[in-house]
């Protein structure tokens, strides 16, 4: 048979023949497939999808490789499937390969130990244009109910089948919780834009200062331990000692590091060492099974490796004379983390940890990440910032040794640790982590003006739509009727997530327009032709076009305060969003309204009222076009602390307390529907 030679023979030994036209075939091979990967992307649905569609869950059940000598779960463990979940929630979602941006931070709250089935689920909560916040937890269940151990929020993007970035699908929440979480998504994005100012102007702060801590260490010590940010320093009982036993074990870490655990608080160490003591290099090269299928290592390897080297340089600065032979150090929280650039497989990455500052029992270690290739420059991918205690085998929290910093960039270190711990418990606080209610009212602080303000919001969303807590149908005082213009329900449930905190839901629906209550709800000086009790409402200054700082006064309710009145100085935040306008309100301490001697200050958590349209099923199309659509579904909600409750009468329908809420918002919905 004579030879056959194909077009694409011909190219080959025409190529092989002539350089040229092997770069010009190349050119052209490369030119297909771009062309064929970007009608790939092109092809792809950018329908808005649901949150449900990007939902992941994965198991894993505990083993000894995931644990350290306590038979307590590695940090680093959890780190690496928290970033696989949201990783695979994130390709669900944008139908492309997806890296990881940035991860928020993480406090690592209730540990988990040596035989837990761990469920770690994720989602997306909203997408922006090229990126996605995907929320991931982790949880494990047992004969009291789920635990959850910890949670995050991830910043991911999409990339193409050359590494750029693209467009995702919007996202569209269908639930009140996915609403709330769509929302608090974009405060918590603006956040992550503010965070650095945050932290510079803390910095300053303490600079002004000299460097002094104290303070800091002083107000901390109130409201956590000196040496943990997550575990409880009074002491009540004693924490239980191993007797050998795994299972035992296990059960005691779980009671001794929990939230909480009552721990008696440890003596200050004596030794000093020097920050070049208490560093070191670590190296560890990219291979396939830690990147992805495109080559890039997965962020959920590089920050447990991060982890790794963070433990070992801890648990180096530990080891000393003076201290208990069996010490060791558990990662307890991770500062949130940006990825700068990637890295691939075949790299080499270099960790370079050292410990910045000592805080009485716990340790803030700086990690620096450097990749690169062989024979190539080295390029910063990643830093970051963990935070680590020293337990012994009880999981009773020890002191460790201090750092002494030499150099200049280690003074700037130790300095900026401080102005971090600052920023990391201030965070902790307003989202509702720290489980100590003694004093409700927050300090405003201008600095810290957007983390209030989400934290407002978050607090009364979070409470609002929590259908897992005992809420308790209770009946309304006689005088309250509803009518065929307006309907209202009430609530009550106890002890708010074991905060001591006791929340009345009042529901309702009324004949108006959504934006006609909000109006009504948002004007101070109309405030006493509905609110029957009101003695004074003003608003004592505008912090932007989404916060103010409100003062009100109220007479006394029965015996309380000795017939002093009652005041509240309030941050009121307001939104409009998905079709909802949310008004919370807490106690803040401004210096504009301090306490006086006329009135008896008052506290409440985050309250107040959410408006959303009554939708019914009429075909009418989309409600801000729909001018029959003026039904307005409210939920109005006030969490007490134990005074609160005392003054209300909490459970006593005929309480003079729920009498004059319940009126309010019956002549608010008269004066509402007659308009």
């Amino acid at each position: 048979m004579g030879n056959v030679c194909t077009s694409a023979d011909k190219n080959y030994s025409a190529a092989a023949a002539n350089p040229k036209i092997e770069k010009k075939v190349k050119q052209k091979e490369a030119e297909l497939k771009t062309l064929k990967g970007f009608a790939k992307v092109n092809n792809r649905s950018m329908e808005p999808r649901g949150v449900a569609e990007s939902m992941v869950h994965f198991f894993e059940i505990v083993s000894q490789e995931h644990c350290d000598r306590r038979n307590v779960v590695r940090a680093g463990c959890l780190l690496r499937w928290m970033d696989i979940c949201a990783c695979l929630s994130a390709e669900k979602h944008g139908q492309l390969s997806s890296v990881t941006l940035s991860m928020d931070d993480l406090s690592f709250d209730i540990p988990a130990v040596l035989g837990d089935v761990l469920e770690i689920s994720g989602r997306v909560n909203n997408a922006f244009n090229t990126s996605m916040e995907v929320g991931v937890q982790v949880l494990s269940t047992s004969q009291s109910g789920p635990r959850i151990h910890c949670r995050a929020y991830f910043t991911f993007v999409s990339l193409d089948h050359h590494g750029i970035k693209c467009k995702v699908p919007k996202v569209i929440p269908e639930t009140e919780a996915e609403r709330d979480n769509f929302i608090l998504a974009k405060e918590r994005r603006q956040l992550r834009f503010k965070k650095k100012e945050q932290l510079e102007t803390m910095l300053s702060q303490i600079a002004e200062k000299g460097g002094d801590d104290s303070s800091i260490r002083g107000r901390a010590l109130t409201e956590n331990p000196e040496g943990g940010e997550g575990i409880s320093s009074q002491m009540s009982v004693k924490p239980k000692v191993w007797t050998g036993n795994r299972k035992r074990l296990s059960i005691m870490l779980r009671e001794n590091l929990n939230l909480g655990a009552v721990l008696p608080p440890a003596e200050e160490s004596i030794v000093t060492r020097s920050m070049g003591e208490s560093s070191l290099q670590m190296t560890k090269v990219v291979l396939p099974s830690d990147a992805n299928h495109m080559g890039n290592t997965f962020g959920g390897n590089i920050m447990s490796w991060m982890d790794d080297a963070a433990t070992v340089v801890a648990t180096k600065h530990i080891r000393h004379p003076s201290m208990q032979p069996e010490t060791h150090v558990a990662t307890i929280a991770v500062d949130s983390m940006a990825f700068i650039g990637p890295s691939h497989t075949g790299d080499r990455l270099n960790f370079y940890a050292q410990i910045n500052r000592a805080f009485g029992t716990t340790i803030e270690v700086g990690i620096r990440v450097e990749a690169q290739a062989i024979g190539g420059h080295v390029r910063h991918i990643n830093s970051g910032y963990l935070t680590l205690m020293a337990v012994d085998m009880s999981g009773r929290p020890t002191s460790v040794p201090k750092i002494m910093p030499e150099t200049d960039k280690q003074k700037e270190q130790f300095m900026k640790a401080v102005g971090r711990r600052q920023l990391r418990m201030e965070r902790k606080k307003m989202t509702g982590e720290n489980k100590n209610t003694n004093g409700l009212s927050w300090n405003w602080s201008e600095d810290m003006s957007s983390e209030i303000s989400v934290a407002n919001i978050y607090g009364l969303l979070k409470v609002a739509n929590a259908w897992d807590l005992n809420w308790v149908k209770q009946d309304l005082p006689p005088e309250i009727a509803s009518n065929n213009r307006f309907e209202i329900k009430m609530q009550v449930t106890k002890d708010t997530w074991g905060l001591g905190l006791a929340t009345i839901r009042f529901s309702g629906i009324v004949s108006c327009k959504m934006s006609d209550m909000f109006k009504k709800i948002m004007d101070c000086d109309a405030r006493g032709e509905w609110d029957v009790a009101v003695k004074d409402c003003k608003v004592w200054n505008k912090v932007d076009e989404h916060n103010d700082i409100i003062w009100m006064a109220y007479p006394p309710f029965g015996t309380e305060g000795k017939g002093k009145p009652k005041d509240f100085s309030l941050l009121r935040t307001w939104r409009l969003d998905e079709e909802r306008y949310i008004v919370a309100s807490r106690s803040v301490i401004h210096p504009a309204l301090p306490v006086n001697e006329d009135h008896q200050r008052g506290e409440v958590f985050p309250s107040g009222f959410i408006l959303t349209p009554w939708v019914m099923d009429d075909g009418m199309g989309d409600l801000r076009d729909n001018e029959y659509q003026e039904q307005t579904s409210f939920d109005y909600v006030v969490q007490l602390d134990k005074t609160g409750q005392e003054m209300a009468g909490f459970g006593n329908p005929n309480s003079p307390y729920i009498k004059v809420m319940a009126g309010s918002l019956q002549k608010l919905c008269v004066i509402l529907s007659s308009t």
